[in-house]
């Protein structure tokens, strides 16, 4: 693939309330269509992507999707048989995106443009300052690992950066990254929260039917689910811990337990200092484990990349699995091994 134009079919979708604002975000998709040139366009009508492609005198074909609803808008552009897709938004509504391509079975491939409020997951192919000469460099399509999460084996979500009982989750508000309130969200009240641990000495831990952890190792802490796709960095590094042992053995996620709250947008020498030692658990998810967390309180939102999902109690069981090869998400061709190569980071033998 050497070029947008190569890519056949080709719908886009956009969050304007994403982290950089709908000024960054009008200025983006003018710049995205400039680079597209003739290039077979859908659109959801009625969307803040469609007035900007109306105010580039851009052709295209509009479909009706649910405004403000990622997951219906996307399979509005899959219905309309698009050979790819391009996100604009933060982790959030990549993973929307990629969680619709996942419930759909589509093949359709994803190009996610970062312009939220942390953009560190594995679908964001380019930050939208890099956008020009990404979209003028030869790509390379990869295959990207996620995790399934259920609560009580009912599915909440697909996680393709993290998945995490917590009481709080990241947003951006006046320019600022802030730490926002994961159990008001879900009652759509916006504020503010300072993150707490949702880890009690009634939390446990089970992974394929097997009790690990002490509740004096629990008590306290923070979980972390996270798929695991980039990994050249921990290659061989013991002081990663676990990771560095993960290329190696198959594994496609990991679940770890923090002795400390990590997930804060504010974290100084002093926080580290008070947390130290810091210790971590490292549970490795190969294809078919599955890695189970009850006795959380009901202060405890199951947030996934980024969004609250679904209230936790101490009776409900959050569960986690992978899903290897779950998208196809596009890169620069010359940025590195990166999410990893069949030969490497996606061994098609063990997903």
């Amino acid at each position: 693939m050497t070029s947008i134009q190569s890519c056949g079919r080709i719908g886009v979708l956009a969050n304007p309330c994403a982290g950089a604002g709908p000024d960054v975000l009008r200025d983006v998709l003018a710049q995205l269509f400039r680079g597209m040139g003739n290039v077979d366009l859908v659109l959801n009508d009625e969307t803040f992507e469609a007035s900007a492609a109306s105010a580039c005198d851009l052709d295209c074909t509009k479909v009706h999707g649910p405004a403000g609803d990622a997951r219906r808008l996307t399979e509005a552009l899959l219905a309309a048989d698009v050979d790819m897709i391009v996100g604009v938004g933060g982790d959030g509504t990549l993973g929307e995106i990629a969680g619709a391509l996942v419930a759909n079975r589509s093949t359709a491939r994803l190009l996610g443009i970062g312009i939220g409020s942390s953009n560190v997951g594995p679908l964001i192919g380019t930050s939208f300052v890099g956008l020009e000469q990404f979209l003028g460099s030869t790509w390379t399509e990869v295959a990207v690992h996620a995790l399934d999460v259920r609560v009580d084996e009912e599915k909440v979500g697909i996680a393709f950066h993290d998945a995490t009982p917590a009481n709080t989750y990241f947003g951006t508000r006046d320019g600022r990254r802030v730490d926002l309130d994961a159990g008001a969200a879900l009652h759509n009240v916006d504020r503010t929260c300072a993150p707490a641990s949702v880890c009690t000495v009634e939390t446990w831990m089970a992974k394929d039917g097997r009790r690990v952890l002490s509740r004096d190792e629990m008590a306290g802490g923070q979980i972390i689910a996270s798929p695991l796709n980039d990994v050249s960095e921990c290659r061989g590094k013991a002081v990663a811990g676990f990771l560095c042992w993960g290329p190696y053995v198959g594994c496609r996620g990991v679940v770890a337990v923090a002795s400390s709250v990590m997930i804060r947008t504010r974290l100084s020498q002093e926080d580290l200092r008070a947390a130290e030692p810091l210790r971590m658990f490292h549970l490795g998810l190969a294809p078919g484990d599955v890695v189970e967390m009850g006795g959380l309180p009901s202060r405890a939102v199951v947030v996934v990349d980024g969004t609250p999902r679904v209230t936790l109690t101490p009776d409900r069981t959050l569960s986690v699995r992978v899903v290897g090869s779950a998208v196809v998400s596009l890169r620069r061709a010359d940025a590195g091994l990166g999410l990893g190569t069949k030969e490497e980071g996606c061994n098609t033998a063990a997903s």
